[in-house]
Formats: C-alpha cells, sequence, structure tokens
C-alpha cells in the first residue's frame, strides 16, 4: 500500500498543506448534557502535522470533545480557538443506512464541501481503490456490513485531501486490516504534509504509527497524557490464550490465577452445554506464556489456540492511566487480585 499512500492525491489539486496553518486549542473547555458533566476542564492544543489520540472508557467524553472540536457542540465555559478559514473533516461513530448508494452519498457530500465535480470524481475512485470498497460503491447503504459502511463514512471525511484538522470517531472500528493498514500509511502522509489529527481510538496500531500524544480521559477529565517519547518505552507484545478447563475445583483455578505473574486480563468466556467445560480468553506477556499453557495444562485444562499480538501496548492499562513502559511491568510485578468471568468477578 506504500506506494499507493505515498502519490495520493498529487494529480487532484491539493491545495498548500499550510493554507490555513496555526495551533487548534482548547482551554479550560467544560460541557454538560443534560444532567451529566461530559467534560471538565479540558485543555488541549494541536499544532500542525500532530495527531492526537483520545483513549478511555465508554462514556469518558471522547466523541463529546471531537464533536467540540469540529463546531457540532458548543462549550459551556472555556474557549476553542481554530484558524478563521480552517478547513474540519470529521468522522460519526457511526454512519447512519441513508436511502442512497454509496457512490451518491460521497457524490452529494463532495458537492456539499463545494468540490468541482471532476476533482471529486478521482477523489472518489482513489479513496474506494484504496479501501477496497469494490462493488459495494454502487450498494445502498442500508445494505452494507459495519466495516463497509465505516469505509463509506472515512471515504466521506478524506474527500477534501490533506489540508486542515481531521477529526475521527474510532476510524478502524470494523475495518479489515488492509483497509487498516491503507488508513493508517495514508494518515502517516497527511501528517507530513501538515494535516491535524484528532482521533478517539482504541487500536495499538494507530496508536503506535501515529500517535503524538495520548491523552487518557476518564469521566470528562484527562488522567493522563502521554508524549511519543513515552510511547516508545512500551513494553514487550502480549499473546493472547484460548484455554478449555474441565471443571476444577475452585481452589485450584484460584491458584493458578493469583499465584502467576504475567497475566495481563483473563476471563470465562463461555460454559459449553454439551459437557459444561468452561472456555478461558487469556491475554499474557510474551516471556510467561510458555510457563502459563505449561500451568493451564498441569492442573488438567487444554489449549485451543495460542495467537501472538504484534502491538506492544497494553491497552487496558493504558485507559487506567499507567505509563505505556510500566504498564506490563507492574502486571507481572503483581499477581491478579480478581478475575473477570460472564457472570461477575471472582475476588
Amino acid at each position: 500500500m506504500g506506494w499507493r499512500a505515498s502519490t495520493f492525491f498529487n494529480k487532484a489539486g491539493k491545495a498548500a498543506a499550510d493554507s490555513n496553518g496555526g495551533v487548534i486549542s482548547l482551554q479550560r473547555v467544560s460541557k454538560r448534557l443534560g444532567d451529566v458533566q461530559v467534560l471538565n476542564d479540558i485543555n488541549l492544543e494541536v499544532d500542525q502535522g500532530e495527531c492526537i489520540v483520545l483513549v478511555g472508557r465508554n462514556g469518558s467524553g471522547k466523541s463529546t470533545l471531537l464533536r467540540v472540536l469540529a463546531g457540532i457542540l458548543l462549550p459551556d465555559s472555556g474557549s476553542l480557538r481554530k484558524p478563521m478559514n480552517g478547513r474540519v473533516m470529521y468522522t460519526l461513530d457511526g454512519l447512519p443506512r441513508l436511502p442512497f448508494t454509496s457512490r451518491e452519498y460521497l457524490w452529494e457530500m463532495g458537492r456539499i464541501r463545494g468540490m468541482r465535480p471532476e476533482i471529486l470524481r478521482q477523489r472518489i475512485g482513489e479513496l474506494s481503490e484504496l479501501l477496497f470498497l469494490g462493488t459495494a460503491l454502487d450498494q445502498n447503504l442500508p445494505q452494507l456490513s459495519k466495516g463497509t459502511l465505516q469505509k463509506v463514512n472515512l471515504i466521506q471525511a478524506l474527500l477534501p485531501g490533506p489540508d486542515g484538522l481531521l477529526l475521527l470517531d474510532e476510524p478502524l472500528s470494523g475495518l479489515d486490516v488492509p483497509a487498516q493498514e491503507a488508513i493508517v500509511a495514508l494518515l502517516r502522509q497527511w501528517k507530513q504534509e501538515g494535516s491535524q489529527i484528532v482521533t478517539a481510538c482504541h487500536e495499538p496500531l494507530l496508536i503506535e504509527h501515529l500517535a503524538d500524544q495520548v491523552i487518557v480521559l476518564q469521566e470528562g477529565k484527562v488522567l493522563r497524557r502521554w508524549s511519543q517519547e513515552d510511547l516508545q518505552h512500551a513494553g514487550e507484545p502480549a499473546v493472547s490464550i484460548q484455554s478449555v478447563m474441565e471443571g476444577q475445583e475452585q481452589s485450584v483455578i484460584d491458584a493458578l490465577f493469583v499465584e502467576q505473574p504475567g497475566i495481563i486480563a483473563c476471563h470465562r468466556s463461555v460454559v459449553r452445554p454439551d459437557d459444561g467445560r468452561e472456555v478461558w480468553d487469556w491475554k499474557v506477556s510474551q516471556s510467561s506464556a510458555d510457563r502459563i499453557i505449561g500451568k493451564i495444562l498441569a492442573v488438567g485444562g487444554s489449549i485451543v489456540s495460542v495467537q501472538p499480538e504484534k502491538s506492544r501496548l497494553n491497552m487496558e492499562g493504558l485507559m487506567e492511566g499507567q505509563h505505556p513502559g510500566e504498564a506490563m511491568s507492574r502486571e507481572l510485578a503483581e499477581p491478579l487480585s480478581s478475575i473477570s468471568t460472564a457472570g461477575g468477578d471472582l475476588q
């Protein structure tokens, strides 16, 4: 995908990336929706060629913050400063299934933005090819899968080209791996050309390749801010393991979990109705994977699958405010005190 991303829009009449230059800033912004204080005293600055990634649990305020930056919502207090003529491109967290084909929808969105027909036609074709949209370009939106609908959602935001502020709400959600990699490669090019990017995202692929800052939100407040240098100190990759346990005493299971360092997360995903055996999903550090597998086998369990993960980031730890370089080592040093199961927490 590299050659396609590196030459994107060169023949489409792209404006100079610095034409709407200037820092975008929020100063002490707060926002209440109904009885809920969704944002509380948020400070944020986005320079040219910078990507800020917002992470946090559902309800932490990520989508609301993007809507404030887009101008869809006005803050109750504080200030928002943007360039006077700055372009804003925005993807919703899920595109409505409107009564259009993908091509019709994209054409209308481009014309609303004032794009010339010849440029618009070319960009729809280029972006559709980049994201492998294929025949879905002429299918009705209500007929599309979630992943394909997300591709159309992204294309409508990317149509104007790399010039201005790009706001993305979970842009990689539902996308297949080739499309995720294509989007990340394209956004890296746009960053180099001066685009400002703010995205809510939980995919390590985007964070590791694009983020200049990671802002952790919790209950509408900034819990932590991590720089690109902090991210470079992330630990070793994790390994995902799925196992089947055959009705051991709870004390045996508890001892296995509590006594073993290296377990990042584990939960009972399902109980098989035919034989009552429990299926468990594990995430462990790479260096401890063999030892944990051995312990599972030693208590009578069996291994269904072992899948190494490419990312070095522990997203669970990151969203709880742990330093990227400490999230894994902290889990290794302290045994688990609780286990998440389908029916609740085992203390």
